[in-house]
This record gives structure tokens, C-alpha cells and sequence, in this order.
């Protein structure tokens, strides 16, 4: 991100099929991009992407591979923590690794292959866990490695200046740990000699559920552990080849999170906000926030190839706003100058994306408060969600630091926030994950967030990290919870709702969600603005009873 966009653009132009994205930090010349949508294409794409979708069918718990490590500590107490708020998980789907050389934060590609792949392959082709067909998720527990190191320049990915010629090399094995296991049947290192695309492990593969609104479930399973076949495009690139069992389908992936944070609380106390979550249309805000683009150098549309990108889906911020406006969603959008800066937006925010550290780039935005920290401050409600265009915004779990001060997944979860998606190296910009489908699918079509996550991003065995629980799906509701203090809805607060208030303080949320499913506890209980009812709100709750 610190590298010119010249850098992948002048070679890929002796190539037969140009490619024509730059890197995300450092465009540091103008970059050709498509004209915005006109007005009446993007009122096409709400008409067709918010047609009323059919009803979901959920990841189960008895679909989810929980995987952690015992020799890590705080990791069996995580461990337990998913567990408990997941009960239907069976006991045959948790796999311990029980490793002290995986209490990293980096692996190789062979440490990966021994240590992580293989062993849960045999755990899932034995008879003491579930079949392979069975897993639709996979929750790695805190601590657990997120990065595998180049296999022929380990740290190449942390230096973009380097990294983008590896890339135009056609051979930047540099991984996600998260991102390899999606393909866990592929054996992504084999033939790997230091060339030009001599494994699958070089560059990326299309994400054949990247723009998807469909749930996970309505792709077949029946080929999962079946070798896939691949068509090596430009010497930059793996995309879809095959046909029947040989094509890859999202039916054939892994959805891979993590339940992590900066700490073990952290961990824990987002795993919470993601349980019997319940968002308030009426009472949050989305923030979309470019920098100035009416010189058309923004960021969320580039490309990797200029014809039939399998990366492109369009120019990402303008179309989201499109949509959740359509669905009655507040959204802030903004592509001035201006940076949004916490004391500037005073409602709560469920989802976050931005430019962030790379909004002043090129001089055509104002510098973020602060150095990575510009996401504290705001006020976040449960479910919130953070996706922003920076290299390394989740390079800093296991003990890392970030690089280029770059804000960061794990400093939001801290924040406040229950989920984000970020990379753990240099990813190059045409690979960002789209919050048209990430936010949309998760806010409006009623996808998991598992599911919302990986339909945002354009490729597999590459860079993100999905942070949160997979299974966490939100109840949408619409009230404006007022008078405050009216917990049963009939119009007043009075004594009728004591009744109600009490059962929220010993029972929490779940009851009052099945005899009031069209309302919202938090805005009509909660006092202190903790996003709870508990006995700290009862002298608020008093208050309003006794004003006159």
C-alpha cells in the first residue's frame, strides 16, 4: 500500500490481457477506472438485487468445525466460551490441535500443511468427527497463527514495494491462514518451484460465491474433498475451470472466521454482541466514506483485468449506498475531502467502511485523527460491522503490530465492534472485499454473517481474515423505541411495563424478542446507553414512571 500504481499496471501492459489495478496505498498516479453508474443503472441494480429473497436456510450448529489450540493460552476457555453460546454443537466437532509450535502468529507453508490442514483433513475423513460434507464452517479459536509467510520471500507481503512485482511475477505465495483452509482439499503448494504460477498457492483464485445473495446451503456439498481444475489467466491469476465435480462451487468452500481480538475480553465480548442480535433500523447510521473522487481516482472500483474481470463487481461505495437507501437504511455517504471523524457523527453505527489511513492519499483527503485509531469514538450497537481500504487492517492479532499505521480489525473489535473483515497483507486494491455484498447481504438479505462475509470477497486463498461468528444472523426491526420506558408497546410507560422490565433484568433478551418481536429492548430499556437492561437502567426506569 505504500506502492505506485504504475508498479502492476506497466507490466501487465506486454501482456495479452492487461490488467489495470493498483496496489491500495499508494496509487501515486492517476488510475484509469469506469465512469460511475448514471443514475439509472444503479436504480437497476437495487430493482434487481432487493427483489424480496426467499426464505434462508441456516448454517446449524451441527455444521460448524470449531478448531483450537490447548497449548495456547486462553484458548480452551475461548473454546468453551463459542461453546456455550452455541450448545448444539456436538462434542465430535471440536478438534484440538494441541500444538505449542502453532502459539504464533506466522507459519510456513509446510508448518500450515502438517500442523493445520492435514490434521483436521484426517479428523474429518475419520470416524471420531463429521464428514467432510457435513462442515459448512470452520471457527478458528484465539490464539491461532493468521498468516503464512511466503514460500520463497517469507515476508514479501509486508512490503508492497516488493510485493507487487511478486505479484506481476505471477508468484506472491504470501496467505492467510483463514484463506488457504476455505480450500482445504486442495493441495495449494504442490509444484510450488519459485515460477511464474507453478501452484495454485501463486496469486489468487476467484471466489465462485463472490456476489452471491444465495445462503450457503443451496450449493451442493457432494463434491467438497473432489480435485478442482483451474485456468491460469494472464500469468496473474487462477480462475474456474472444470465443469461438474471438477468446477469449483461454494458448495466446495469452507467458510472460515475467527473468533479473536486483542485480548481475551475483547474475544469474548464480541462473540457476545453477536448472540440474539437485533438491530434497530430506525435508530443507526451507515458511514461510507471516500475521499474526494470527482477527479475519478477513487479506490473501491479498480480491476485486475480491464476486460471480464472476475474481481470487478462495480464501484463499490456509490452502488451500497444505493441500495441500503432503497431499504430504508440512514446512510451517510461521503466523497469529499472531508474524513468523518468521531465527533462528527453523534448516532450509533452499525456498519463502518473508509478509506481510513489511505483517505489523505494523493492529497485529496483530509489525514484521520490520530495514527490507525480514527474508529475510536464512535458509538457502536451490536452487530456492528468494520470494512475499510487498508493493506494491513488485520495484520494485528497474536502480538503484531500493524504497518503504516493503518487502522485495524482487532482496534474495532476493541472499539465496540462484533465483526470485520480486513487482510493480513498487501492485497492490492482490485481484491477488496465489497460491502455491497458484504453490508447488504448481512443488513438486508438476511444472510449469516459467515455467509455475508464470503460473498464480499473477490478472491480465495489470498489475504482477509473474517472476524466474528459465523452462525450470528440479525433480526431487523424498525422502531423508534419512544416513549422511552414503554417496554410493552402500548403507547405509554407506566406501571404495566414494570412487570416486563423486571423479566428483562433476570431473563434478558430472548423472551421479550418472542412477545414483542416487532420492537427493540435497548431502545426502550436501556438507560446508561450500554446497550443492556439491567438493574444499572432501573433508576432511569423509575424516573420515567414517576415524571408527571
Amino acid at each position: 500500500m505504500m506502492l505506485g500504481s504504475q508498479t502492476l499496471q506497466s507490466a501487465a501492459r506486454s501482456r495479452e490481457e492487461n490488467f489495470d489495478d493498483a496496489p491500495i496505498q499508494a496509487a501515486r498516479s492517476p488510475i484509469p477506472r469506469d465512469a460511475c453508474l448514471k443514475a439509472t443503472a444503479i436504480l437497476t441494480i437495487v430493482f434487481v438485487y432487493l427483489v424480496p429473497a426467499p426464505s434462508k436456510a441456516e448454517i446449524l450448529e451441527s455444521q460448524v468445525l470449531v478448531v483450537y489450540n490447548s497449548a495456547a493460552a486462553g484458548a480452551t476457555d475461548l473454546k468453551d466460551a463459542y461453546l456455550a453460546a452455541h450448545p448444539g454443537i456436538p462434542a465430535a466437532n471440536v478438534l484440538d490441535l494441541n500444538s505449542a509450535t502453532l502459539d504464533r502468529a506466522e507459519v510456513t507453508h509446510a508448518q500450515f500443511a502438517t500442523l493445520i490442514r492435514n490434521p483436521i483433513r484426517n479428523y474429518l475423513l475419520s470416524m471420531a468427527g463429521p464428514a467432510p460434507q457435513q462442515i459448512v464452517s470452520i471457527v478458528l479459536i484465539r490464539p491461532f497463527p493468521h498468516r503464512v509467510l511466503d514460500m520463497n520471500q517469507s515476508t514479501v507481503g509486508d512490503f508492497p514495494s516488493n510485493a507487487g512485482p511478486r505479484f506481476n511475477a505471477g508468484n506472491a505465495n504470501y496467505a492467510s491462514v483463514d484463506s488457504e483452509l476455505v480450500l482445504l482439499w486442495h493441495d495449494l503448494n504442490t509444484g510450488e518451484a519459485d515460477g511464474t504460477m507453478d501452484s495454485l498457492a501463486d496469486n489468487i483464485i476467484d471466489n465462485p460465491y463472490h456476489t452471491s445473495a444465495a445462503p450457503i446451503e443451496s450449493f451442493s456439498r457432494a463434491n467438497i474433498t473432489t480435485p478442482k481444475s483451474y485456468t491460469n489467466r494472464g500469468n496473474v491469476a487462477w480462475v474456474l475451470g472444470g465443469n461438474g465435480a471438477t468446477q469449483l462451487t461454494p458448495g466446495d468452500m469452507y467458510l472460515v472466521t475467527r473468533i479473536d481480538g486483542p485480548t481475551q475480553d475483547d474475544a469474548i465480548a464480541g462473540l457476545h454482541r453477536a448472540q440474539n442480535l437485533r438491530i434497530n433500523k430506525a435508530l443507526v447510521r451507515i458511514i461510507l466514506d471516500e475521499y474526494n473522487t470527482s477527479s475519478g481516482q477513487d479506490l473501491d472500483n479498480h480491476r485486475l483485468f480491464a476486460i471480464n474481470c472476475p474481481f470487478f463487481a462495480g464501484n463499490d461505495y456509490e452502488e451500497t449506498a444505493a441500495l441500503l437507501i432503497a431499504d430504508g437504511w440512514n446512510v451517510r455517504y461521503d466523497n469529499t475531502a472531508d474524513f468523518i471523524e468521531a465527533h462528527e457523527e453523534p448516532n450509533p453505527i452499525i456498519a463502518y467502511a473508509s478509506y481510513g489511513e489511505n483517505h489523505s492519499q494523493n492529497g485529496l483527503g483530509q489525514n484521520p485523527p490520530g495514527n490507525g485509531t480514527y474508529m475510536i469514538g464512535f458509538d457502536y450497537p451490536p452487530g456492528a460491522i468494520f470494512n475499510t481500504i487498508e493493506s494491513f487492517n488485520a495484520r494485528a492479532f497474536n502480538g503484531l503490530d500493524t504497518r503504516f499505521n493503518q487502522g485495524q480489525v482487532a482496534a474495532f473489535i476493541s472499539a465496540g465492534g462484533t465483526f470485520g473483515v480486513g487482510h493480513v497483507w498487501e492485497p492490492f486494491s482490485f481484491s477488496i472485499p465489497d460491502n455491497e455484498f458484504l453490508f447488504v447481504n448481512f443488513l438486508v438479505n438476511g444472510l449469516s454473517w459467515g455467509e455475508a462475509a464470503y460473498t464480499s470477497l473477490p478472491g480465495l486463498s489470498w489475504q482477509y481474515l473474517v472476524v466474528g461468528d459465523p452462525l450470528a444472523r440479525a433480526t431487523i426491526v424498525n422502531d423508534p423505541g419512544l416513549p422511552k420506558g414503554d417496554l410493552n408497546g402500548d403507547g405509554s410507560a407506566d406501571g404495566l411495563d414494570i412487570a416486563v422490565f423486571i423479566d428483562l433484568v433476570l431473563n434478558g433478551v430472548t423472551g421479550y424478542h418472542t412477545a414483542y418481536p416487532a420492537l427493540d429492548p435497548i431502545a426502550r430499556g436501556d438507560f446508561t446507553g450500554d446497550y443492556r437492561v439491567d438493574l444499572d437502567d432501573l433508576p432511569g426506569f423509575l424516573n420515567t414512571l414517576l415524571a408527571p
